[in-house]
């Protein structure tokens, strides 16, 4: 089963690094997914993408979910959270740890896969009920009715809810789905989510914070598709491109989209100014995992280090969100929690009371002739001022 991929090497890999790791995605860093998916508290994966999980989580989405406390986005971006960074990747943990030998790749694996999978079809639910402003990330609509209907975004409950209905029945049935089943299921969920998205007003799309949920989601979607049939198909080197996709993808999806750096370097006439040093460290990263894969403990864990990271976090981390927090949060606590909707906003939800005021802020901040840029005095990221 997979034998150009080290099996042996593999396994004391993930066996340290689930040691070091202290758990899986940020749903339930202190649980160890059992491989049943007919349980409703949220269970995690140890394995070696601990350390991509609790950096994105804490480190990159953590200030957001600050900032946008007590408002319409606060649930957008747990589920973002829980589905990206818990659930997408914690499926990679679940196959990656499956690598140890074949016997647990056939068994214990796909019981995880399932589990997670069932989780991702929860948090999606979840996402619905968000974006229309009628809950947080885990008041996730009931039956079949959809949440968006009659806004911009209808096509999404649309599209997503009967392929979630048809997921969440066959993973909570306590029947184990193998990996062939498994994969056609994301990959249904992925071409649902797929042509929503291109039945969405462009101004839904580039919005900030939810246009980069979209389009995250939406790649790790294909990427973790991929990831499973590689696995199904035996296809060794299948496997390694997609993890070294699904990496790459989402490291930069969630650092330049669902933090909104693209829009901002848009808003600056600038488009790649701080994006393409992220895009570079990311396929670097990226790469060495690949690479590390067939080659053993040692470069798997040097590859997966937090010091690895660095290069793809701190362009974000130590410039965009420190100095974007601020009026950020001065401009949502003035906005309160929005009860209505703006006139040709995005969404046509309670969510457009925010995100057309935060698309002006961003421009705003810029600075150029009427005001000060927020990043001038910052390495790296000062390219993105105006003037």
């Amino acid at each position: 089963m997979i034998k150009k991929l080290g099996i042996a090497a593999l396994a004391a890999a993930t066996i340290v690094l689930a040691a070091c790791g202290g758990g899986g995605g940020s749903d339930s860093p202190s649980s160890t997914s059992s491989g049943s998916s007919t349980s409703t508290t949220p269970q995690s994966v140890a394995g070696p993408l601990d350390t991509v999980q609790s950096t994105l989580s804490s480190t990159v989405l953590a200030p957001l979910e600050s900032a946008t406390a007590n408002t319409a986005l606060s649930g957008v971006l747990t589920c973002a959270n829980s589905l990206v960074v818990s659930n997408v990747l914690d499926i990679a943990d679940a196959v990656l740890n499956g690598l140890q030998n074949p016997a647990s790749l056939a068994s214990t694996t796909p019981a995880q896969v399932q589990t997670q999978l069932n989780q991702l079809a929860q948090n999606l639910k979840g996402l619905l009920t968000a974006l229309a402003s009628q809950g947080g990330c885990q008041t996730a609509t009931t039956g079949t009715g959809n949440p968006l209907a009659g806004t911009p975004l209808a096509a999404l409950g649309d599209q997503l809810l009967p392929v979630l209905q048809q997921i969440l029945s066959q993973t909570s049935s306590g029947n184990s789905n193998g990996f062939a089943s498994l994969a056609a299921l994301v990959q249904q969920l992925d071409t649902a989510l797929h042509t929503a998205i291109a039945q969405l007003p462009a101004s839904a799309t580039t919005a900030p914070i939810v246009g980069g949920t979209l389009t995250t989601l939406d790649a790790a979607l294909s990427d973790t598709a991929s990831l499973l049939t590689a696995v199904a198909n035996n296809d060794s080197s299948g496997l390694k491109t997609a993890v070294q996709n699904l990496l790459d993808h989402l490291l930069v999806n969630v650092t330049t989209g669902i933090v909104p750096l693209t829009l901002i370097e848009a808003q600056a006439g600038k488009p790649g100014a701080i994006s393409n040093t992220v895009k570079q460290a990311a396929a670097t990263l990226s790469a060495a995992v690949a690479t590390a894969l067939s080659a053993g403990t040692t470069q798997l864990l040097a590859a997966l280090n937090s010091s690895q990271l660095a290069p793809v976090v701190n362009p974000v981390v130590n410039g965009v969100l420190p100095a974007l927090i601020a009026p950020l949060t001065k401009l949502l606590d003035s906005l309160g929690s929005a009860s209505g909707t703006t006139t040709g906003g995005p969404t046509g939800t309670a969510l457009d009371a925010l995100l057309t005021p935060i698309t002006t802020l961003l421009g705003s901040i810029l600075g150029g002739s009427s005001g000060t840029c927020i990043f001038a005095s910052l390495p790296i990221v000062s390219a993105l001022c105006t003037s």
